[in-house]
């Protein structure tokens, strides 16, 4: 009687472990723990006239083996991951100090005179207009460019609005509308800024240009 209660024990522990394996919810360590356990517990337990069988014992020795190398392999490549993220992030510390052109959406008037901006267009684009929003949301400059190939292109802006008269001082945000044949070619907004930091994590290496403004050192698309 000790011994049926030992085995279904022993089944409930299999049929864990089992559950353990396909949902990923334990660590290595723990399925380990949990196999010798079970082990230790069926050796104690077997009928020496009717042995059970070890084949599924087995198999779940190679399954948390495999478990365990995997886990290993994991944190060995987030590690190379930091390391890497870590190297680009010296290799782009000579940004500092540059202005850059890279995605954003704010532009400034310091008097009378606006902030450079810009907008990459993907594909050519037979309309591109640029709407100037004050902070109130109200669009104070249309600028028409035509149409334009594809590729990084300035904005000119003379820092007054449609009327002919100077806006004053302050911060403005601007969006772009760019399409071919009537279907958006999806622009980019593009800004300069002056670097003023690198940082670099697992995510990937960022540009700090001030302004509480980053961007990743991939979305660069001009240095001066």
């Amino acid at each position: 009687m000790t011994t049926t209660t030992s085995v279904s024990s022993n089944t409930q522990s299999t049929q864990g472990i089992n559950d353990a394996l396909k949902s990923g919810s334990a660590s290595a360590a723990d399925l380990q723990n949990n196999f010798l356990k079970m082990l230790v517990t069926q050796m104690n337990n077997q009928d020496p006239l009717n042995p059970m069988d070890n084949s599924q014992l087995t198999t779940q020795l190679a399954q948390i083996s495999t478990v365990s190398s995997m886990q290993t392999m994991n944190g060995t490549l987030t590690q190379l991951l930091g390391q890497v993220s870590a190297g680009r992030a010296m290799n782009s510390a000579g940004l500092i100090g540059h202005t850059v052109m890279v995605p954003g959406s704010q532009v400034s008037v310091k008097d009378g005179v606006a902030s450079q901006f810009g907008v990459d267009i993907p594909s050519t684009a037979d309309a591109v207009t640029v709407s100037v929003v004050d902070k109130d949301g109200t669009v104070v400059r249309t600028i028409d460019m035509k149409g334009q190939v594809a590729g990084v292109h300035d904005i000119a802006w003379d820092g007054k609005n449609d009327a002919g008269v100077a806006v004053a001082d302050g911060d403005y945000t601007f969006k772009v509308n760019a399409t071919a044949n009537g279907t958006s070619v999806q622009p980019v907004a593009l800004v300069y800024g002056k670097v003023q930091s690198i940082s670099g994590d697992t995510n990937g290496v960022l540009v700090d240009i001030g302004n509480g403004q980053s961007a990743g050192v991939d979305d660069v698309r001009r240095i001066l």
